[in-house]
């Protein structure tokens, strides 16, 4: 592959003499022979590689497959353009579209991609500042969230140049959403000897790339950290408790997810729902197969309104939950960097949602007393935020934080607490998604973005830039306060904010309440 990518450098060179261009050009990636793809330089120094295969289409017969490897045709072709988004409905851009219009925003400023949808879409994007293959740069993978149904790898907010200038690689990934990747039937079991979680599957397909190519970008094969937000962040704990994941990655940052490591669909459970799916559309196994994507979507919205997707346990790759690989200590040997935003709940509260119907969803009648006492100086609706977000997202990445390092490993905790200015702004709290612009540098025009929103960027970059390179996002005589690690018995968290402090862990306490009321298996 070397030998390739320094015959690809010699090529390029050639023909940019032979054509008198002039400033800094674009590589070209050969490993793939004989396909030829020719990367684009960008004024920063980082060169991007955008559409590139890592499988064949899943379409027709392959729907519902797991991801079979992509056969490259001799063709040359410039990696300028993103392929199609993975097939999926409004999720994400009502999402985005939601939040921009509670701060007063223009909705317009967000809209589908140009690119379209299609079920044609297991591309990955790669953004290198290598300069040539010979460099070992640590890799950061990127996993989009979208609740495992929406979103997609080139997102404006994960456009991953600013990044990749920090030196590093940042590849980012697709994956098949929704009822297309997450979907199973009595037949597909039969046919398969198992079956679901073909979007997992996926994102192992798109990891085995990177260990196969990324060396020709600059890249280390050795170095790779997988880092993901919301379903992104679930998907790489399902990874961590995977063997088809094994050895595909070194280290994992994992962004406001966590709730992967409560109850999980049943493999048995997906094929239940997959066969009523098929009664309601009058057909079966093939006939599904023989609609369109449109079609497919048309008949999830009409059958499973709100239906929520994710890998279900007893599927290809996941034998065993999350859940009970992590208290075994059973998770692959990474080190880990974890964290949530302290409001992330708050913009999903309901008008009407009480603050004691929550208690009592939550199993925490008992304790409504203390809850008044510890959140007196709350609101009913930030009260509720806490105990969701707890839930959710902040008790259960304690718990794998915890599992990582009683197994002899090294794993740091975060919480974002950095609000932007303005009552719009102040009224969403550190929200949901809140953290990626500062690790993009992806502040997007409709964001309120200050001098402190910069400054705090410039940490949150060399925390997750330094953490990429060597395990451990501290470096010697950096600037930044030393974020320590976790430590079970005394746990402290990195409080991302100006200024950027050590902290004691949030709410314990009440992860000690959640977990006692959870019912015995």
């Amino acid at each position: 592959m070397r030998i390739a990518m320094a015959l690809s450098m010699l090529l390029c060179a050639a023909l940019l003499e032979a054509s008198g261009a002039a400033g800094p050009q674009p590589w070209l990636f050969t490993g793939m022979a004989p396909q030829v793809w020719q990367g684009v330089a960008l004024p920063n120094g980082v060169t991007a590689f955008k559409g590139l295969p890592f499988a064949e289409a899943p379409v027709g017969e392959r729907r519902w497959r797991p991801p079979a490897p992509y056969v490259p045709t001799a063709v040359r072709r410039v990696a300028r353009e993103f392929a199609a988004a993975c097939m999926q409905g409004r999720h994400t851009v009502d999402w985005y579209q939601g939040l921009i219009n509670s701060v007063q925003g223009d909705p317009s400023d967000f809209d589908h991609p140009a690119q379209g949808y299609s079920e044609d879409c297991l591309y990955l994007n790669v953004w290198t500042p290598a300069r040539s293959s010979a460099e070992r740069l640590p890799v950061m993978v990127w996993i989009h969230g979208g609740s495992n149904k929406g979103g997609w790898s080139f997102e404006p907010d994960y456009h991953g140049d600013k990044l990749a200038a920090e030196g590093v690689v940042v590849v980012s990934v697709a994956y098949r959403l929704g009822i297309f990747g997450f979907f199973s039937h009595p037949d597909l079991v039969t046919e398969q000897d198992g079956a679901g979680n073909y979007g997992l599957l996926d994102i192992v397909a798109a990891l085995q790339w990177v260990q196969r190519y990324i060396g020709e970008f600059g890249g280390d094969p050795d170095a790779v950290t997988v880092f993901g937000e919301s379903a992104g962040a679930a998907n790489i704990g399902y990874l961590m408790s995977s063997r088809a994941a094994a050895g595909l990655f070194r280290r994992a940052i994992h962004q406001s997810g966590g709730f992967q490591m409560n109850a999980n669909p049943t493999l048995d459970v997906q094929t239940t729902e997959g066969q009523a799916l098929a009664r309601h559309a009058g057909t079966g196994l093939s006939g599904l197969r023989g609609l369109s994507g449109e079609a497919v979507l048309e008949l999830v919205e009409d059958a499973l309104p709100g239906h929520e997707f994710s890998p279900a346990v007893g599927g290809h790759a996941l034998p065993r939950s999350p859940a009970a690989v992590f208290a075994g200590g059973d998770q692959h040997d990474v080190s880990l960097m974890i964290g949530t935003n302290a409001n992330e709940w708050l913009m999903y509260l309901q008008r009407d949602q009480q603050l004691r119907a929550t208690i009592q969803e939550l199993g925490l009648t008992e304790h409504s007393a203390v809850i008044s006492e510890r959140y007196a100086d709350l609101s009913d609706a930030l009260t509720m935020d806490r105990l969701i977000t707890a839930e959710q997202m902040l008790c259960p990445s304690y718990v794998m934080a915890s599992a990582v390092s009683l197994k002899g490993g090294h794993s740091w905790v975060y919480q974002l607490q950095r609000v932007r200015s303005g009552s719009r702004w102040q009224a969403q709290g550190a929200y949901h998604g809140a953290e990626i612009p500062y690790v993009f540098n992806s502040h997007a025009a409709w964001i309120n973005t200050d001098q402190t929103d910069r400054a705090l960027t410039g940490v949150v970059q060399k925390y997750w830039v330094n953490f990429a390179t060597s395990g451990n996002p501290n470096r010697p005589g950096q600037s930044a306060p030393v974020w320590s690690k976790w430590n079970p018995s005394d746990p402290r968290v990195v409080a991302l904010d100006m200024p950027v402090a050590m902290i004691s862990a949030p709410d314990t306490w009440l992860c000690g309440l959640l977990e006692a009321s959870k019912p015995l298996n």
